[in-house]
């Protein structure tokens, strides 16, 4: 119920619009002031009506509570961000909260509009030397405005502002840029360096990782139950991640898409089954030393293997047999390259996990370009046209 206050020839309206984010009552207030010819009568109707419009205003989010972004941000991460996203991608967002409080987060939270949002997104692009912010790329970029878009939306729904000021924003286009990754060349000479030189363990996970194009932590998360040995299948329906501060997380994989089963050659399968019986040795010499678990990929102890820690060997391993260092990511790209190359369609390529055949095709657009070229230039030899 608004309450009414005359205030010389002025009326002062008060509604409370709910508790701020620390459980305080929230007052809004609106002064009106009656005409100067208007009767009391006239007054008292108008001034009954004006608080009707206002509260109901209030109960609708016109009037909204004057909370900062920046405050709202952190409740936004405790209420949605803990209990609602999985820790693998709250913990990829963690520097972002901090600076869109730096940029943006002494604005009031229903002030901020799509001109706030462009100098965001402006600033981001520019990087603020005051600040100490480096300039971000269009992918980073994005991803900054798409967890904005989360805080937001998250604030709608709690009835707090009306729209998005996200929606639609204009943010930078990505510049596609080829991947780097081996040569099939390169990727033979890597291989002879692998089965000559390293470990066994190390052999099995890029070999797998070649064939596969299994990411990183899809690889450290596979257990025995995930190999069949004898149809040479391996599903995928979980991941190992590693999160500062927590260690290794047992997760589900990056998207829904992500679970999938694939088939691959015997070869893959002959060095999971030494890798199998080398782990049973090791078993036996450590004894009660060693960390039983049914994961794939363990350290020489036992326990799981870090997401981290294959990165960190292959930079060691080429910097010692002296070979071109690619990013243990490269290896995906490699695996989709080779498939488009021996003449996979969209869809097989797609079982590296991605959610829509779009991803995939703008992932490697490229790739595809180049077999449907060696393509037509085939059938054209066929034909011998003159």
């Amino acid at each position: 119920m608004a309450n009414i206050t005359k205030r010389n020839k002025s009326y002062q309206i008060r509604v409370s619009c709910g508790r701020d984010i620390s459980g305080k009552q929230i007052f809004r207030t609106k002064t009106w002031n009656p005409s100067p010819n208007m009767t009391a009568k006239q007054i008292e109707k108008e001034v009954n009506r004006q608080a009707i419009l206002f509260e109901e205003a209030c109960k609708n989010g016109f009037v909204s509570a004057p909370i900062n972004f920046s405050d709202f941000i952190d409740q936004w991460v405790e209420e949605y961000g803990k209990k609602k996203l999985k820790k693998t991608n709250l913990d990829h967002m963690r520097s972002m909260p901090k600076r869109l409080k730096s940029e943006v987060g002494h604005l009031k939270l229903d002030k901020i509009g799509k001109r706030e949002i462009q100098f965001l997104i402006n600033s981001l692009s520019s990087g603020n030397k005051s600040k100490g912010l480096k300039p971000l790329g269009a992918k980073s970029i994005k991803n900054y405005i798409s967890c904005a878009s989360s805080i937001f939306s998250y604030a709608i729904r709690l009835d707090i502002i009306k729209e998005n000021p996200c929606r639609n924003a204009n943010i930078p286009s990505e510049q596609r840029t080829e991947r780097d990754m081996y040569t099939v060349d390169e990727a033979r000479v890597f291989l002879k360096h692998l089965t000559e030189k390293a470990h066994l363990k190390y052999q099995s996970y890029f070999i797998l990782a070649i064939y596969s194009g299994f990411r990183r932590g899809e690889l450290c998360g596979l257990t025995w139950d995930d190999i069949d040995f004898e149809n040479h299948i391996i599903t995928v329906n979980k991941a190992l991640y590693h999160i500062p501060f927590e260690g290794n997380v047992l997760d589900t994989p990056k998207t829904l898409s992500s679970n999938r089963c694939l088939k691959l050659p015997e070869i893959v399968f002959d060095y999971l089954k030494r890798l199998q019986n080398f782990y049973a040795e090791q078993s036996r010499i450590f004894g009660t030393k060693w960390a039983e678990n049914d994961f794939v990929f363990k350290r020489d102890d036992g326990e799981v293997l870090s997401p981290l820690a294959p990165c960190q060997w292959l930079k060691n391993f080429c910097k010692r047999e002296n070979l071109r260092y690619v990013s243990l990511h490269s290896f995906r790209h490699l695996n989709a390259s080779l498939l488009i190359d021996s003449g996979a369609s969209v869809k097989t390529v797609q079982s590296l996990g991605h959610s829509d055949a779009n991803t995939t095709l703008n992932i490697y657009a490229h790739a595809f370009s180049r077999a449907q070229a060696i393509a037509s230039e085939a059938l054209a030899n066929n034909f011998n046209l003159q």
